[in-house]
């Protein structure tokens, strides 16, 4: 088993602390990224292994996270017309993923697969309203704040 129980800590509860990522977890954080990225995306917590921690790690890293606001700004460009109606969601997408603030791994993975995903709403929709509820669950699943619900 990858978890381990760590001693009492000063608060008097028990801590899962995951042991520290070997050569074997390092690879198939790479080999097996885009099943790592199914799992965060879908709600796996990024400490429940260490590779799902590593993969965490570089999605939501900087240079990841401009490259992915970069092809979120391409995309209108390079789809000639098809994604100008959903333009102002891939914006801020974007934004959020260039903002200097934290983001969820969660969404950080929804962000890159929808962006590579070539069988996804991006590439394959037939019209805006599935491309604009992928970007608008990704943009809420990206904050670490929970969304303003007004039926409390």
């Amino acid at each position: 088993m990858v978890m381990e129980y760590a001693a009492n800590n000063r608060y008097g509860s028990r801590l899962l602390v995951a042991r520290r990522p070997g050569v074997r977890d390092r690879l198939t954080a790479r080999v097996c990224a885009r099943r790592l990225d199914q799992d965060l995306a879908a709600g796996v917590h990024p400490e429940m292994t260490p590779a799902l921690a590593l993969r965490a790690r570089r999605l939501t890293a900087p240079p990841r996270r401009r490259q992915m606001a970069d092809g979120y700004r391409r995309l209108p460009l390079e789809a000639r017309g098809r994604l100008d109606c959903v333009g102002a969601e891939l914006e801020r997408l974007a934004a959020t993923l260039e903002s200097p603030g934290p983001v969820t791994a969660s969404g950080a993975a929804q962000a890159w697969l929808l962006l590579t995903d070539g069988t996804g709403p991006l590439y394959n929709s037939h019209g805006p309203a599935g491309v604009r509820a992928a970007a608008e669950r990704t943009l809420g699943n990206l904050s670490l704040e929970p969304a303003n619900d007004d039926r409390l």
